[in-house]
């Protein structure tokens, strides 16, 4: 954000030009929940006769005393244009001031909780197809096969009937040693698909 511009408007902020109303959406576009970029955007709009009654509202519902809001409105006005100003990368006032000013869900009209519910930072769509991608590689190169520690009597079955001796021999081997009071039922399959296997 620019220092300056943020400054000569801060310091005056009943009088905008166009291209403060510009600069101001934009911000408001990049920190679209600070109470203050929201008011003087509102402000600008209004000046400029852009202002909408779900702007207002939205905005009464981020500060403190709407009544002051009322005031402020009475008082905007376009000014003469502002010569342009480089933007100064290593000052952030945003950051520092109210970078978050949360909607609340009991008083708040359901088309301004929607509208900020559903905006979606550009970066935030990079990063979730950046992990989808990621997500992607990761399952192809899992294995389909069941995870032995995890198998059950009847996965094992199941496996059997498949024909994947080698799986359900391991399933219960595993399920033999977890439950050696179960060797009366285990140990015949064990034996009769171990059979199986060296017979191929």
């Amino acid at each position: 954000m620019d220092k300056k511009q943020f400054i000569d408007i801060i310091s005056a902020p009943t009088r905008f030009s166009s291209q403060d109303r510009g600069w101001l959406k934009a911000q408001l576009a990049k920190y679209p929940y600070s109470s203050v970029v929201a008011t003087l955007a509102l402000l600008a709009d209004h000046a400029h006769g852009f202002d909408t009654p779900e702007e207002r509202r939205a905005v009464a519902l981020s500060i403190s005393n709407p009544e002051v809001l009322d005031t402020l409105l009475a008082n905007a006005s376009s000014g003469p244009a502002a010569a342009p100003v480089a933007d100064d990368p290593s000052f952030d006032i945003l950051s520092e001031i109210n970078t978050f000013q949360e909607v609340s869900f009991k008083t708040a009209p359901k088309s301004v909780i929607l509208s900020n519910f559903l905006q979606v930072d550009p970066s935030e769509e990079e990063n979730e197809a950046s992990q989808d991608a990621r997500n992607r590689d990761i399952n192809d190169k899992k294995s389909l096969t069941p995870d032995v520690s995890l198998g059950t009597e009847t996965l094992a079955v199941i496996l059997e009937k498949q024909g994947r001796y080698d799986k359900a021999l391991a399933i219960y081997k595993n399920l033999l040693a977890h439950n050696p009071e179960k060797s009366s039922i285990f140990a015949p399959r064990i034996q009769r698909l171990t059979t199986i296997l060296n017979s191929k």
